[in-house]
């Protein structure tokens, strides 16, 4: 329990896009009970344009991708004084940094990997699984005696020139704001994590024949997986794979009626701008990393070995292959179909 807000405080969440989107309630909690206190976040510069130009914060700090880039970012850290710093990472590098910027307290998990406990001051023991990612990190600060009401809020930084970015290609591409738009997302990390390329394909046809316009999304080092299904598909589509910016690729899952995709960043992300989420999952528990909130589907196929964790499968992708593209898109004319939309994640003040 902290009796006295802190003045200066430092946000620990490198990585990676998901996991920072989690952890933005943490953000909206902190603030609206420690009005006064000035919130500094360490991220890695990739999930930098996720948090910059946030009102809610005084400063992005970007952690080097190196060692060597160490000195000058402790340095900066240890000039701003900070009173307290949460790290949500619960690794060495993240712990490390937190004692190096010389916080005298010190909070994080008591079950942190690699040795990470060992550097703060205050261990929080995390709530017993499964639980999912966004309630583990508001139990952190709920021990420490921050409250919040209502459901968990994503605030996101306004985005004007994205928003400026989405209506040209609705201009361009002829939609009417009221036109039911499906976005897919077919890459993932980990490759166990994919639902074939084949099947995507399919679901994109069969939403185009639906009279649904279709934009495939993928981040730059992924866009050949987006390729790889957008060469098998029948029907026209939009592919802006590679070619988003994180705050246009908000924008734009902000405007459609559902996305489709593996789990993954984005579905994070669509989750916390308030789009329904269709996600195939196998190799992970949804109950601990899923879309956030009601309103969404989540396929996965009833398989021993799931969900296993594995990034090599030794079923031979069992668990995704047996998730059929019609129950994708029954899960699809039931979300569409819908007259609601759960809250959004954009900024409105506090």
């Amino acid at each position: 329990m902290i009796r006295q807000p802190p003045a200066r405080l430092l946000l620990i969440k490198p990585s990676s896009m998901g996991d920072v989107i989690h952890s933005l309630p943490v953000l909206d909690a902190l603030r609206r009970q420690w009005p006064q206190t000035e919130i500094d976040w360490l991220v890695k510069p990739e999930w930098a344009p996720l948090l910059e130009g946030h009102p809610m914060l005084r400063e992005v700090v970007r952690l080097p991708r190196a060692w060597r880039g160490w000195a000058a970012t402790v340095a900066t850290l240890r000039r701003r004084r900070y009173d307290m710093m949460i790290d949500l990472q619960g690794l060495l590098r993240s712990a490390l940094l937190g004692r190096l910027c010389g916080a005298p307290v010190r909070v994080g998990f008591s079950n942190g990997r690699e040795g990470s406990p060992w550097w703060y001051t205050h261990r929080i023991d995390p709530p017993p699984d499964p639980v999912h990612a966004v309630d583990r990190y508001l139990d952190v600060i709920r021990q420490l005696g921050v409250r919040w009401e209502g459901v968990p809020r994503f605030p996101l930084p306004p985005w004007p020139a994205a928003d400026a970015w989405a209506d040209g290609v609705w201009a361009a591409e002829r939609m009417a704001p009221d036109d039911p738009v499906c976005v897919v997302h077919p890459a993932a990390r980990w490759s166990t994590k994919r639902w074939p390329a084949e099947r995507f394909a399919r679901a994109a046809d069969g939403a185009a024949a639906r009279g649904w316009r279709v934009i495939v999304v993928a981040g730059a080092g992924q866009a050949g997986q987006a390729e790889a299904a957008v060469g098998l598909m029948q029907r026209r589509v939009l592919n802006l794979a590679g070619g988003t910016t994180l705050p246009q690729l908000a924008a734009l899952l902000r405007r459609a009626a559902v996305l489709v995709t593996n789990d993954s960043g984005p579905m994070h992300l669509a989750a916390a701008v308030g789009t329904p989420v269709v996600a195939m999952f196998g190799p992970t528990d949804p109950r601990k990393v899923g879309p956030y909130g009601s309103g969404h589907a989540v396929l996965m196929a009833s398989v021993d070995c799931s969900p296993c964790r594995r990034q090599r499968c030794v079923q031979d992708g069992a668990c995704m292959k047996a998730i059929d593209v019609e129950e994708v898109l029954k899960a699809m004319d039931k979300i569409i179909n819908r007259k609601t939309r759960t809250p959004t994640g954009s900024f409105h003040g506090y």
